[in-house]
């Protein structure tokens, strides 16, 4: 935040993001891609519980609970000398971790429905084929749910249809095969597409559910969801 006249063009006082957000929360998203200034900054208002306004000397107490987020391993920037330490303690004291998309396959076809109802055009609910849904899912998504946001919405952008199918994918999502084969001779649900996805791979590796976990990138637990009732009764 800032004082009126502060600066060129402060032509009022503004308060801060930390003021905005005093008695609830502030989310501060890509924290490991601050830089030391502002890493100085935010160590002293996490540390004093006050900040002061650009062009004051009247610190303004703050309380409020911090939500950070990083791609990035900050215990190895720390050793890098590209995060303070200190900061770094400040910031951690409930972690919380999320699996990239690739180990969570299993939330693919929720998210995409849910980002098709979002970007839809005209009211109409879109339509994703249990084809684009297969290449969606043999995807490993380097960029995790933003590409597949991005992905989703960038097709209902280019196809007026409202049906989504395989070419209205980028590359190398919409031209390569999908793995494994064979799962659409009908027209299945979502559900029932993830539960046949998960049995051809459990069929491809022996009926090994522990391996067939790791390669869908899932716990045996939600493996036995995918499969349906009876699944864990069966066994190795």
């Amino acid at each position: 935040g800032h004082a009126r006249g502060a600066f060129t063009g402060a032509t009022g006082a503004r308060r801060g993001l930390f003021e905005e957000a005093n008695g609830g929360t502030l989310f501060l998203d890509e924290v490991g891609d601050v830089g030391p200034k502002i890493q100085a900054q935010l160590l002293r208002a996490l540390q004093e519980g006050e900040i002061r306004r650009v062009g004051e000397s009247t610190a303004v107490k703050v309380d409020v609970r911090v939500v950070a987020a990083t791609n990035k391993d900050l215990s190895a920037l720390v050793t890098q000398g590209k995060f303070r330490a200190d900061l770094l303690y400040r910031l951690d004291v409930v972690r919380l971790h999320l699996p990239p998309l690739r180990e969570r396959r299993e939330d693919i076809p929720l998210l995409v429905d849910h980002f098709a109802s979002r970007h839809a055009r005209g009211g109409a609910r879109p339509v994703v084929t249990a084809e684009a849904l297969e290449r969606l899912l043999s995807y490993d998504w380097p960029g995790n749910v933003r590409q597949l946001e991005n992905v989703v919405a960038r097709a209902l952008a280019l196809n007026a249809t409202g049906v989504v199918g395989p070419g209205d994918f980028p590359a190398p999502i919409g031209d390569r095969p999908a793995k494994p084969q064979g799962l659409t001779g009908d027209s299945p649900t979502l559900a029932e597409l993830s539960r046949r996805y998960a049995a051809t791979v459990l069929q491809q590796v022996g009926g090994n559910k522990s391996e067939a976990a790791r390669l869908l990138g899932v716990d045996r637990k939600t493996l036995y969801k995918l499969l349906g009732p009876g699944t864990e009764a069966e066994g190795e």
